[in-house]
């Protein structure tokens, strides 16, 4: 899912160059008439005219740790998404990465959660925050076991095996579940980035 209406980023375009005769990405100067863009391959500035598509407004509930927001956003009609997509997120509550975890589109009066769906059928997409998540950890200590949450980027990975510290207590990364597929993996070396990371259990060293 993009919420960009660029085809290769944001202001960009691809269209045919006269000067070099490639086909490739251009930057657009102006948009007024017909466009103005600049062959990013041999810097020839040219006239095009570029087809906008168009475009629709969707809901979007954001899951952030136990409490969530609701916002709108604009993206092409012609779009399909589907869960597991990681887009940029600007709401009122500041800019998120986040990651879509359904889609729920009407049927027959009433509305159902599916997997994938174009934008244009779209009537809300459900999210969670991947940039920056909250991972359970469970630690096992001599005389009891104990919960905690360590606040890490989204890409931050846990690695059976290796040490990390949460609160001031260093522990061994003994096992995680993996939220996608719900499998508990503990086998030395088998590595999970955060926001994949439903728990993470550990022994205090």
């Amino acid at each position: 899912m993009n919420t960009e209406t660029g085809e290769t980023g944001e202001g960009d375009v691809v269209v045919d160059c006269p000067a070099c005769s490639s086909r490739g990405p251009h930057e657009v100067i102006k948009t007024n008439g017909h466009a103005t863009v600049r062959c990013l391959s041999c810097d020839h500035v040219h006239k095009e005219r570029i087809h906008q598509p168009s475009t629709v407004e969707v809901r979007v509930v954001v899951s952030q740790g136990q409490e969530s927001f609701s916002t709108r956003t604009t993206v092409r009609a012609d779009e399909d998404i589907r869960v597991g997509d990681e887009f940029v997120l600007e709401a009122d509550e500041g800019v998120f990465g986040v990651e879509v975890t359904s889609v729920e589109v009407p049927e027959d009066g009433d509305n159902r959660r599916v997997e994938e769906a174009s934008a244009d059928d779209a009537e809300t997409v459900w999210t969670r925050v991947v940039d920056n998540v909250g991972v359970p950890v469970t630690l096992h200590t001599d005389d009891d076991t104990v919960s905690r949450r360590m606040d890490v980027p989204g890409d931050y990975s846990f690695v059976v095996g290796e040490r990390e510290t949460v609160d001031g207590e260093e522990f061994v990364v003994t096992a995680f579940v993996d939220r996608r597929t719900d499998d508990r993996l503990r086998v030395e070396g088998d590595d999970v980035q955060a926001k994949n990371a439903k728990r993470v259990y550990g022994e205090t060293v």
